[in-house]
């Protein structure tokens, strides 16, 4: 070999040596970089008759199953992670399961008024007290109900807020690929870039759940875990628009995700609908929260908020107050005088002096009434026998008032109560309510299938079927023609919304929707409803109750009617004896049968049906009250548990991972003498060269 041969692979040890050395420099300087990966040199010799050596790559060290099990399991703890942090926020504003005045303690210290009130009726300031304590329990519940919307308004602006990095992250990696293909290509170095992206990958993988597949150019794609692209040969864009604010009825947008043209930069407006292919991620325990979690709280406040008006309600209107009022008036019920009355049993319609003696009385036997008797039918019967009063129903809402200076109180017969829908004659109506939500809380009409439905024609309900995932699986209108429930019903039940659910009446009158076996899961909004009935006005919908806000709203906007807080006097805290005859006194000043009635709501045993995560119950109102506070400490206690558990996990394989990526000092150390060793002995070979021309030349 020549002294030129000798020279030129002295130097190619040399010049690889320096970039080893720089590579192994580079490892020591990172080895705290979280997530960087070690590299290392690939040498190979020369065999092109110059001899030598040469850098034939610098890779880095990684072990892809082990990455995309880091990938996949962080996005597991990142979800875990954002719903523990709703979760402690929803312990925070329910309050100490010992508190005094969370939900459970004001709902106790309510009826703990009301059994105070009944040992001395006459007393002003306990009627006032049992008024404060409706409040004060009635403010609580609303404020919850109010708290989780916002919850739902905040998860919906952060779902907004992280689809915004997402879409940063994916820029950088499409932005990236190319430059790492280029790098690879021209045989230099791209570690530094895929180091980049990796990191990029990485802040996108804890906000969706994602696959890299690695395209053997160094570039890679992305998809979901579910398979959606995201990045291939083109970049997609995530995109959502939050509502800003959220109430129960609120439908939110889906993530779709849309093609870019990597040419025009144009975005496809088609997109595809991602909601229900996440599995994990920051956005998908957003989207849990939002759809799933937080409805269910709403709607389980919603079902204890409707017992209670209900219960509380069904108590008032069966007593009286001294001196009873001058008139009752209801809520629109959207009963129409021409509607059959629908009544059984007997009630007592009764005009008071101010002393609470009963100056006129008609009692009307509903079950003897003629087959085919109407609401006015009803009407002018009562009023055929009141002299001093009347009944009358103004677009579906009934009153009874009487002459100046007189009461009115209206009184069902123990033995045969009156019943429509399970509700008392003036319970149905709502005529001596006590308490109130932002939507009605009786929904069982009392209508048969065969009874005209009274709704005008040419008036339409649009409804939208839509699945756990957000996704809207299929839209109907239904437009109202002349005819009974059983045409609205038969309409339903043929529609497109027959694959999802099945309409029908309960023996109540209450609509009934049943999901079809597979769509368990599914819900039903109403997306605009333009129906009127008859002169009610009522809807379709707010008269069955159907869409979401139904259910969740009868926990908003709680409190004691106007009639009742601005006039203390009109608390029915008395009972009026059925058959009481005129002359007779119906109730005194001291009676505090009605005030007991109200406290022996506490001990009743309600049915509660299957809500939210909480099962078919039999219990009190506040055994209600406690479950669904010790169901929102069980979900924040679960969620905690995931939260450990995931982050355990990947803190083991990340400790895997870095038992193969990881710099190791020692390593890399032995490695920086094998090279520095190595640079020096090309040094001197170099050097040893230059002596032998000198040498020659000095022979010369």
């Amino acid at each position: 070999m020549s002294l030129g041969a000798i020279m030129n692979s002295a130097l190619t040890g040399l010049f690889t040596n320096q970039a080893a050395l720089r590579v192994t420099s580079n490892n020591i300087a990172n080895v705290n970089t979280v997530g960087y990966v070690r590299q290392v040199v690939r040498q190979e010799p020369i065999a092109d008759g110059v001899g030598g050596v040469r850098i034939s790559g610098i890779d880095r060290v990684v072990d892809k199953f082990l990455d995309e099990a880091v990938l996949t399991n962080s996005a597991h703890a990142a979800r875990y992670t954002v719903e523990r942090q709703f979760h402690d926020r929803i312990q925070a504003f329910i309050g100490r399961p010992d508190s005094q005045t969370n939900l459970s303690a004001r709902l106790d210290n309510m009826f703990q008024r009301m059994g105070a009130l009944s040992q001395d009726p006459s007393k002003q300031v306990l009627r006032q007290d049992v008024l404060s304590g409706i409040e004060n329990f009635s403010n609580e519940l609303s404020r919850l109900a109010d708290e989780i919307q916002n919850m739902r308004a905040d998860a919906s602006y952060q779902i907004a807020e992280r689809i915004r990095k997402a879409n940063a992250a994916l820029e950088r990696i499409d932005a990236l690929n190319p430059l790492i293909v280029k790098q690879t290509v021209l045989g230099q170095e791209a570690g530094p870039l895929i180091e980049q992206r990796s990191q990029a990958l990485a802040e996108l993988g804890n906000l969706i759940d994602i696959r890299s597949h690695d395209q053997g150019d160094g570039s890679i794609h992305i998809t979901t875990s579910n398979g959606t692209v995201l990045l291939s040969g083109s970049r997609y864009q995530l995109k959502y628009t939050s509502p800003g604010t959220a109430t129960s009825e609120t439908v939110f947008s889906s993530i779709t995700a849309h093609a870019v043209d990597p040419i025009s930069k144009t975005v496809d407006p088609n997109g595809i609908v991602l909601d229900g292919t996440l599995l994990g991620g920051e956005i998908k325990g957003l989207l849990n929260l939002r759809d799933q979690v937080l409805p269910d709280m709403a709607n389980e406040l919603g079902r204890l908020g409707g017992s209670v008006i209900d219960q509380i309600n069904a108590a008032h209107n069966a007593s009286a107050a001294f001196p009873p009022p001058n008139s009752l008036t209801g809520r629109n019920s959207g009963i129409l005088a021409t509607d059959l009355h629908g009544f059984s049993g007997a009630s007592d319609f009764l005009i008071t002096d101010s002393t609470g003696t009963v100056i006129e009385k008609v009692t009307i036997d509903f079950s003897a009434m003629p087959a085919g008797s109407t609401i006015q039918d009803v009407i002018n019967a009562v009023n055929a026998g009141l002299a001093s009063g009347s009944l009358t129903l103004n677009n579906g809402v009934m009153s009874f008032s009487a002459n100046a200076g007189l009461g009115v109180a209206i009184v069902d017969d123990p033995s045969s109560s009156s019943d429509r829908g399970g509700h008392g004659f003036s319970h149905f109506f709502g005529m001596n309510d006590l308490m109130q939500a932002k939507v009605p809380t009786i929904y069982q009409t009392g209508f048969q299938g065969t009874d005209n439905h009274g709704f005008t024609a040419g008036g339409t309900v649009s409804f939208e079927i839509v699945g756990s995932d957000n996704r809207q699986l299929t839209t109907y209108t239904l437009t109202i023609s002349a005819g009974d429930f059983n045409s609205i019903l038969s309409d339903l039940n043929s529609s497109a919304l027959s694959q999802y659910a099945t309409f029908s009446l309960d023996g109540d009158g209450a609509l009934v929707v049943t999901p079809v076996t597979g769509f368990e899961n599914t819900k039903i909004n109403v997306q605009s409803d333009s129906t009127q009935r008859g002169a009610s006005s009522l809807s379709f919908s707010r008269m069955f109750g159907i869409g979401t806000r139904y259910l969740a709203d009868q926990a908003s906007g709680v409190g004691v009617v106007s009639a009742v807080s601005t006039t203390p006097n009109r608390l029915a805290v008395g009972q009026i004896e059925y058959g009481v005859g005129v002359g007779q006194v119906a109730i005194g000043a001291s009676n505090g049968d009605g005030a007991k009635a109200l406290q022996a709501v506490e001990l009743a045993i309600n049915s509660f049906p299957t809500t939210g995560k909480i099962g078919a119950i039999s219990g009190t109102l506040a055994q209600y009250s406690a479950a669904i506070l010790s169901n929102m400490g069980l979900l924040a206690q679960d969620a905690s548990s995931r939260e450990v558990d995931t982050q355990a996990l990947v803190q083991e394989l990340s400790n895997r991972r870095n038992e193969v990526s990881g710099v190791n000092l020692d390593e890399e150390l032995s490695n920086m003498v094998i090279y520095q060793n190595s640079y020096n002995a090309s040094a001197r070979v170099i050097s040893a060269v230059r002596e032998l021309y000198d040498a020659l030349l000095a022979v010369v």
